[in-house]
């Protein structure tokens, strides 16, 4: 039942992971930085709804740092597609992300135990990785007709524009962002394994993790407007569905908390990084209809097919009562 639980809370979250993005699909976000800010927001209002419901559990100051890794990591986002493309770019943050994901829950490292006690079949949690990684490599070869609009800038870039060195730039500043991202769990978890008394409910960190998101925003905003001497991009447009967009993101990883500590690492990271991309896959096609072509639609498929085998070789892999014992 424990391990049923946690698979439930992986496809809620894989769901509005894969669709946070459509309300903002057809408005102009300009250079993403006030996007990212009122996304933050309503990530953070979020996170109180969360906390009343859970009746004001403990605060801990150092979970804020998963936040503040994970908004950095978001700050990176628009300038990362400026310099490689989109393609390049979610698929470099996105394997580095599950990499250092997968490996901390599998191999037990920064002082977490190692998964490998929860799993029947270990050698099928290791395939399991392996398709996703295959999967995201599948679908940088995916192209959308028309460009793209995105939440970071106007429509995708061409890669060819940009100079060799900035596309290294870009391709440095993705490994980055998927650093953070990929530790964004840790100082909750760490919590959870080493301070006594601390709760092992994943959802009592979620305000923690979301203060610490929205205060990195601000941060990044203020330096932003700075920068620009006090001329930020502004479209009045982008509130609302920004503020949207950040609620179902804030729902999404507040499901991944629960399949964090149900699932583990070693299955939670490989899942939440193929499937928001079949759920937006699905969003393209037969809503926004940006996904065309014969090419398209079979690498589109292989891409389904890679994801589902993976997600297969996980669930299969666990041991059946769901336990770590």
């Amino acid at each position: 039942m424990v391990a049923f639980a946690g698979f439930i809370s992986a496809a809620f979250a894989v769901l509005f992971f894969g669709s946070n993005y459509t309300v903002v699909a057809k408005y102009d976000a300009g250079d993403g930085m006030l996007f990212q800010l009122v996304l933050c927001l309503g990530i953070w209002v979020t996170g109180l709804v969360v906390l009343v419901m859970r009746g004001s559990p403990a605060f801990y100051p150092v979970a804020m740092c998963g936040g503040v890794l994970w908004g950095t990591g978001n700050c990176m986002s628009a300038y990362i597609i400026r310099r490689t493309g989109l393609g390049l770019g979610l698929v470099t943050w996105g394997s580095t992300a599950l990499i250092i994901g997968w490996l901390t829950g599998f191999f037990g490292l920064f002082g977490l135990p190692s998964e490998q006690r929860c799993l029947d079949q270990p050698w099928l949690n290791v395939v399991g990785f392996g398709l996703a990684i295959a999967a995201l490599g599948t679908s940088t070869l995916i192209r959308k007709t028309p460009a793209q609009k995105l939440p970071g800038g106007k429509e995708e870039p061409k890669e060819l524009e940009a100079s060799s060195w900035e596309r290294t730039k870009g391709i440095l500043a993705s490994l980055s962002a998927g650093t953070c991202y990929g530790f964004n769990f840790l100082p909750s978890t760490w919590i959870q394994h080493h301070v006594t008394d601390s709760s092992k409910e994943g959802l009592d960190y979620v305000f923690n993790q979301f203060c610490g998101i929205t205060f990195a925003s601000i941060v990044y905003f203020m330096v932003y407007c700075l920068w620009k001497g006090n001329k930020p991009q502004v479209n009045p447009e982008i509130f609302l569905p920004g503020f949207v967009s950040g609620v179902m993101w804030g729902i999404a990883q507040s499901f991944y908390f629960i399949a964090n500590v149900e699932l583990g690492y070693s299955a939670a990271f490989p899942i939440m990084s193929i499937g928001p991309g079949v759920i937006g896959s699905m969003w393209s096609v037969f809503v926004f209809k940006d996904i065309q072509g014969r090419r398209n639609h079979v690498l589109l498929a292989l891409y389904f097919k890679l994801a589902i085998a993976s997600c297969i070789c996980i669930v299969v892999s666990r041991k059946a009562s769901g336990t770590c014992d």
